[in-house]
């Protein structure tokens, strides 16, 4: 007699989306985000950065599923996720990094540096009567 399991999936069931840690740097200089990633590769996920916020997404390649597999449960998302991430200042799109290890995605966004003060001198000009 075999025995079949089911999972229910409820029909209301928020689609999955990446989860993240999020945080300044020590020095407040920088925004990092970690997300993890198990199982993609560089060339799955993409990174588009504007002035205030950052948009991950990611896209796995299809797998063949082995001959014979018979799944029980199949819990690992093989669909395609995207987050928007929205920062509280502006950051240096110039200068965001990203970098993937061991099934971790981390992005450093350095924030965009303010102009400094400038005081600006006014000129006289002088007309001559003549």
């Amino acid at each position: 007699m075999t025995q079949e399991m089911s999972t229910t999936i409820a029909p209301d069931a928020a689609p999955a989306r990446l989860k993240a840690d999020i945080y300044e740097t020590a020095g407040g200089e920088a925004y990092v985000i970690e997300i993890p990633v198990p199982g993609l590769n560089s060339d799955e996920i993409g990174i588009e950065v504007e002035s205030s916020t950052l948009t991950v997404s990611t896209q796995p390649q299809a797998t063949e599923l082995e001959a014979g597999r018979r799944y029980l449960q199949r819990e690992q998302s093989v669909e395609p996720m995207s987050r928007v991430f929205e920062f509280p200042t502006e950051i240096d799109t110039d200068r965001v990094r990203a970098t993937l290890e061991n099934g971790i995605l981390k992005i450093h966004a350095p924030k965009a540096v303010a102009a400094p003060r400038t005081v600006i001198r006014i000129r006289q000009e002088r007309h001559s009567n003549g």
